[in-house]
């Protein structure tokens, strides 16, 4: 046999070449994700053609690398035919094993066998093309070897392709090892093959082909060519990206912060607005000393609409009704809608001749028909009105009162119109002892906690509950939040009650777990005040050693204006729940004046868009893009994204190709007593039983409410 040595420096430059083509190739299966149609089957082309001609000049470098006493030439024709092979076995693996959103077993098995028999018949077809005198002999068990290698390094390399072509924090790490990985991989097989080669004393040269410094320099300006034009793109393409994501921020940022000062309903101000509004009237009324109007409307039984026609109908005449009323204002006032049925009207510079006049205007104006939607609808108007500064001289004050005069009007049959007075605030206490019976609510254990599930996206499955607290007040039945929340605040009581909720979150989630359901997750929304009670971490943290949980099942949700109120203290407290395991989730993201970039500096691992967005999704193109564009940011951050508020087949199907993790409305159910989760679990055909824990609520009345949140 012939003494063949080897050139460690050509070795070393085979494997770089096929580390580099193997990152080339996982970094143009990465910019799949996300780009067009026509711009991923150019990235897929481009990532076949890349490995392939890589792994064509890892083989012919390699061979260069073995140094012989006799000089070699290449046949012309085979060496053109090996790299032929080599990119089309490369491109057809990857075009295959690379789209879809999940990489099947027989579309891995296919690819994986494309590619390790392109890579055979490529290196065994480079080595043909060796013009020699005599044949070479092999060694055929060192021969299968490569074989083999060749099929798991395939196998290893399209899986990596797949998985790793996410755009994620963290992935230019990962494509370096893979690529590092694939690189060995590919030069395993390579050498391997080589040395199943024998070669004969005696055996000569032919003359002809391709010399071995031809080879050298055809081989290392076609790598270097491809792999840096590669590269450039590759880096342009990441520029553009960066660029239009920035762009994308910034638009984004400008619709949330226009989000945040109007109503997407109407286009009106919303209540932060005014409350704007409402100070720069009540300064500049100080300075000159002249009275202003604070104006509140309320429609007359709106929820027999809704009941009667639905939400798309009430949600029409809501936007009629703002027209109507815009079109009897004057420059220099403001309506804003507070939400429902609710509107304000701040009158600047007017006196009791200009309220009166626009006031039996609007009510004369309401009073005639509305056709929404094929329906004739008559509706009336209740109004009250406060004046500064005989009725206040503060923001709250004014609106307090003219909220009373409004609700007098409501209690004297509707359809009418006043001005504040002293008496009318006591019709806004109807019942004096609430506060008192709120107060003993906790030791009366008239509190509990309602669930409202979180399912899969894709699937049917449930992935876990919200807690939501609920009161089951003696004479009026079950109230939600927003009737008694904003007194548990001003009294101090949301803090032992929300000890109370967490316990009994708490104690709930480790009873589920016993009966089989470990998998399921706990969110739970953390109130401004509970936020920042001083010993909150040890709270939660407590009761979750004490029920044996972990604490990554328990979702912690906090309100974006919530966390950034004193962003220091939040970073600082969301960073111990991070660290400890727990989920931190941004709920009602949209509601407020939402900055995106913020999401980088807040250890959020979730991101819960808000209903306001789902429920203008499907009419509303803006609202996709905002809602498309929060999902590919939030997907850039590794964050998860949770969608509330659906209540309809096509805003599932539409948020779950958008690319939701977990979706959560009233399509799916709404909020459960415990003992009702079985119920719903048989439903979705679970097929396990689970025994609810606390009382039995069944007989309780059920009073309804407007939110019925």
């Amino acid at each position: 046999m012939l003494a063949v040595s080897w050139d460690p420096v050509l070795i070393a430059i085979s494997f770089l070449v096929a580390f580099i083509a193997s990152f080339v190739a996982l970094d143009s299966a990465g910019k799949i994700s996300g780009a067009s149609r026509k711009m991923a089957l150019w990235w897929r082309m481009a990532g076949g053609v890349t490995l392939g001609i890589g792994i064509w000049s890892m083989h012919f470098i390699g061979m260069l690398s073995m140094k012989m006493p006799i000089p070699a030439s290449y046949h012309l024709w085979l060496t053109v035919a090996s790299l032929g092979i080599a990119i089309l076995a490369s491109t057809v693996a990857i075009n295959i094993a690379v789209p879809g959103h999940s990489l099947s077993f027989l579309r891995w098995f296919f690819s994986t066998l494309i590619l390790s028999a392109g890579v055979v018949a490529m290196h065994y077809t480079g080595m043909a093309a060796l013009m020699f005198g005599d044949n070479i002999a092999w060694n055929m068990n060192v021969v299968m070897l490569s074989v083999l290698i060749a099929i798991v390094a395939a196998g290893a390399a399209l899986w990596l392709a797949f998985h790793l072509r996410h755009r994620q924090k963290g992935v230019f790490i990962n494509r370096m090892a893979a690529a590092f990985l694939m690189g060995l991989a590919i030069c395993a097989m390579h050498y391997t093959g080589m040395s199943a080669a024998d070669f004969h004393h005696g055996t000569h040269s032919i003359p002809g082909g391709i010399s071995e410094l031809g080879l050298s320099i055809w081989v290392s300006s076609t790598t270097l060519a491809l792999l840096g034009i590669m590269l450039i793109i590759s880096l342009v393409d990441s520029h553009f990206r960066t660029h239009r994501l920035t762009e994308n921020l910034r638009q984004l940022n400008k619709q949330l912060e226009l989000q945040a000062r109007f109503d997407a309903l109407t286009g009106l101000a919303n209540r932060h607005q005014m409350d704007l509004s409402m100070q720069d009237c009540l300064h500049t009324s100080l300075l000159n000393k002249k009275q202003f109007a604070v104006m509140f409307l309320d429609i007359d039984h709106f929820k027999v609409v809704n009941d009667a026609w639905g939400h798309q109908v009430g949600d029409e005449l809501l936007i009629s009704i703002a027209q109507r009323i815009t079109a009897k204002l004057t420059p220099g006032m403001t309506l804003a809608r507070l939400g429902g049925d609710e509107f304000i009207l701040l009158l600047p510079d007017c006196d009791d001749d200009k309220i009166t006049a626009l006031t039996m205007s609007l009510l004369d104006d309401i009073r005639r028909p509305f056709v929404i939607c094929g329906h004739v609808l008559n509706i009336t108007l209740s109004t009250g009105v406060s004046l500064y500064p005989q009725h206040g001289e503060t923001l709250h004050e004014l609106k307090f009162k003219a909220d009373a005069a409004m609700y007098h009007i409501k209690q004297e049959g509707r359809n009418g119109w006043a001005i504040y007075r002293p008496e009318m605030t006591k019709s806004i206490s109807a019942e004096p002892s609430f506060v008192q019976d709120l107060s003993q609510a906790l030791e009366r254990e008239q509190f509990e906690l309602w669930y409202q599930p979180t399912w899969h996206a894709e699937g049917k499955e449930i992935h876990g509950f919200e807690a939501l607290l609920r009161w089951h007040h003696p004479e009026q039945g079950v109230l939600l939040p927003a009737v008694f929340l904003p007194s548990l605040e001003k009294t101090g009581l949301i803090i032992p009650v929300g000890v109370w909720a967490i316990e009994q979150a708490c104690r709930q989630l480790r009873f589920w777990t016993e009966q089989g359901f470990g998998q399921w997750t706990l969110s739970f929304n953390l109130s401004p005040i509970q936020f920042e009670q001083p010993d909150i971490f040890d709270v939660i943290s407590g009761a979750m050693k004490k029920y044996n949980l972990a604490p990554s099942r328990l979702i912690l949700e906090v309100t974006e204006s919530t966390a950034l109120k004193n962003l220091e203290r939040s970073i600082e407290l969301l960073n111990a729940f991070n660290d400890a395991g727990f989920i931190v989730s941004i709920d009602d993201f949209g509601t407020g004046y939402s900055n995106l970039l913020m999401l980088n500096v807040l250890p959020a691992k979730e991101l819960k868009i808000d209903k306001s967005f789902v429920d203008s999704l499907l009419e509303n193109e803006k609202s996709k893009k905002i809602v498309e564009t929060i999902i590919n940011v939030a997907r850039t951050m590794e964050m998860v994204v949770v969608a509330e508020g659906i209540e309809t087949e096509a805003q599932q199907q539409m948020l779950a190709a958008l690319g939701c993790d977990y979706l959560q409305g009233y399509y799916f159910s709404r909020p459960l007593p415990a003992e009702q989760v079985p119920w719903l679990v048989l439903q979705n055909k679970s097929g396990k039983q689970i025994i609810p824990i606390g009382k039995n609520q069944s007989e309780l009345p059920l009073n309804q409410q407007k939110n019925h949140a």
